[in-house]
Order: C-alpha cells, then structure tokens, then sequence
C-alpha cells in the first residue's frame, strides 16, 4: 500500500474519531468554549491588525463563528464567507450584514448570489479555517472535500486560523504535501503559535 492510500484512510478514521469526540461535548460546554474563543481570537494581535477576515458560517457542533462575524463587521473590518462553486472549488464573497448568509452546499449557510466576490487572501488578510481535528504543527484534518487546500494553494502572505475545542488537538496527523497548515490555533484554554511568520506578526 503506497504512502498516500495509507495517509487516506488514516485521516478518514481520524475525521470519524473526532467527530465523535466533538459531538459528545454538550451543547452548554460548547457554548461557553465558543464564547472564550471569540475572546481570545478578538484580544489576538493578528486579528487586531488584519483588515479583511475570511470567515465560515459554523455548522452543527462546530466553535461558533456568528459572534464573530458580527463583531468583525461591527469593527468595521471586510468580512467574506465561502460560497462553493463546484468539487474541490470554492471563492469568498463579501457580506455586509448575517442577512446576506443563506442556506447552501450541505445546508451550510453561504453568501447570497449578490454578494460580490473578494480578492485572494494577502497580507492584511485573516483566513479562519474550518476542522474536525488539528495538531500543534498547523496540521489539519478538515472534512475530505479539499477545498481550502485548493483555495489557499501559493497564497501563503495571509494568517491561517483555526478556531477548536481543546479535544480536537491531536498529538501528531498524517499530512500531504498539498495539505495547507494553520499558523495558528484557538481553543477555549489556549492560544496555538504553529507557524514562525505568525510569531514574527504578533
């Protein structure tokens, strides 16, 4: 069995083993985590700085990114959200207001076909990502589909965030070389510096 195939199913059980693990956190627990990781992501220098913030509208169990996307507008700051245009493709769309998010790919919800499309992430640009399971290197596993590895492929000028539950942290995942790593993690109890450049824009 090649190296990838065995990468493959790894990730696959490790996407089951944390969804489960993610679902058995309770919705009151979930809720209190969310709301300190909105707080340490809004005292996080970067975030401070950053004048654009390409965000995802949360989804089932996931950390809540509503509060965080109204507070991002609220400051002022250029919010877009994903809206998939096809396999593996996706593009971020400016918002002006949680109006203009409507149900899309899966049911999650995505800006309206209104919303203009905004320009690939740069320096001034915050990416917060989507997982289900993340390591203290930046390593990622997301939901299978590929799409942020796709959309962030040579756009490496931007912060990467995650935001996550503490039981999400792994020791150690399997990665590709295509795989995008996170620069940085926020969990209810800390803040994650993955990378050296996100250290060097604090």
């Amino acid at each position: 069995m090649k190296n990838t195939e065995r990468n493959h199913i790894l990730k696959k059980e490790i996407r089951e083993k944390y969804r489960c693990i993610r679902k058995e956190i309770s919705s009151d627990a979930r809720e209190e985590a969310s709301a300190r990781i909105a707080g340490q992501l809004f005292n996080e220098p970067a975030y401070q700085k950053a004048r654009f913030i390409y965000c995802y509208a949360s989804f089932e169990d996931e950390a809540d990114t509503h509060r965080i996307i109204e507070e991002s507008l609220r400051q002022g700051k250029r919010v877009a959200l994903p809206r998939v245009r096809g396999k593996h493709r996706m593009e971020f769309c400016f918002i002006k207001s949680p109006a203009d998010l409507k149900p899309g790919f899966l049911g999650i919800r995505e800006p309206g076909p209104w919303c203009p499309k905004a320009p690939a992430p740069y320096s001034e640009t915050m990416v917060i990502m989507p997982g289900i399971a993340f390591d203290r290197s930046g390593g990622r596993i997301g939901y299978g589909g590929g799409y942020y590895d796709a959309y962030l492929t040579g756009h490496t000028r931007c912060i990467k965030a995650a935001l996550a539950y503490s039981a999400q942290i792994a020791d150690e995942l399997p990665s590709e070389p295509e795989d995008v790593k996170v620069d940085m993690i926020i969990t209810e109890k800390e803040l994650i510096l993955c990378q050296q450049d996100c250290r060097e824009i604090r």
